[in-house]
């Protein structure tokens, strides 16, 4: 059985299964928003991160609007033979002991225009601009989820709610799907800016931590964000 478990909650549908079996049981979404395991050196008991899993996913959401976030290289080495140059890059950087820290989203057949996020203005002083608030530029730096973080999951790879939250603020996409949900987090950013997500995770405890994450969203709204309302965008089919 594909799907091995669903819950609805909020405006989310979270689903326990493969996400190679169940995209193709799914109906219209208008985005694939996701940040796949692969390319970044972890071991999961539930699948390899090897090279050709990472091509065969690409190979899977070829021609699908799709922002995905991957390491520069892996996503011009792998990705990009697949997919074609990316119409938008936007770089996540991360001060971090890692030798690396610096991730792209890499946009496809998207609508997607990172002035839709609004940040603090790097040179206020010479930027020409009415208050400190301005057009979000195509890079943001944003910590990653340490150990110490107060939001930490049991997730190895969790990734920060402000990455997602950025992402999904520059794409006009109303029904966002994550195949590869792990800790919830792009589910909890639809659920705060009023989107409809669908996050798929394969492993049980994994998704069990993004159901609990996802209810929490929706018990604690964050009061000082109005829901973005985006346009209605057709969709397409899985």
């Amino acid at each position: 059985m594909a799907i091995r478990k669903e819950e609805r909650i909020g405006g989310q549908r979270l689903i326990l299964g493969d996400c190679l079996e169940v995209m193709s049981l799914l109906g219209k979404v208008d985005a694939v928003v996701t940040d796949p395991p692969y390319g970044i050196g972890f071991r999961y008991s539930t699948h390899k991160d090897t090279p050709e899993a990472f091509i065969d996913f690409c190979r899977v959401v070829n021609g699908r609007a799709l922002a995905m976030l991957q390491y520069p290289e892996e996503m011009m080495a792998m990705a990009c033979p697949i997919l074609g140059a990316p119409s938008e890059t936007l770089a996540w950087v991360y001060g971090s002991n890692l030798p690396r820290q610096l991730r792209l989203w890499g946009f496809w057949n998207c609508d997607v225009d990172p002035a839709r996020s609004k940040q603090k203005a790097r040179n206020p002083e010479c930027a020409k601009v009415a208050s400190d608030w301005v057009s979000g530029y195509d890079w943001r730096e944003i910590p990653q989820v340490k150990n110490t973080s107060q939001d930490k999951t049991g997730h190895p790879c969790q990734l920060p709610l402000k990455v997602a939250e950025w992402v999904l603020e520059c794409v006009s996409a109303k029904t966002i799907l994550d195949p590869f949900m792990g800790s919830g987090t792009t589910l909890v950013a639809c659920q705060k800016l009023g989107r409809q997500g669908i996050g798929i995770e394969i492993d049980p405890e994994y998704f069990e931590i993004a159901c609990k994450r996802v209810d929490e969203a929706t018990r604690q709204p964050d009061m000082f964000v109005e829901p973005v309302k985006p346009p209605v965008q057709e969709g397409f089919d899985l």
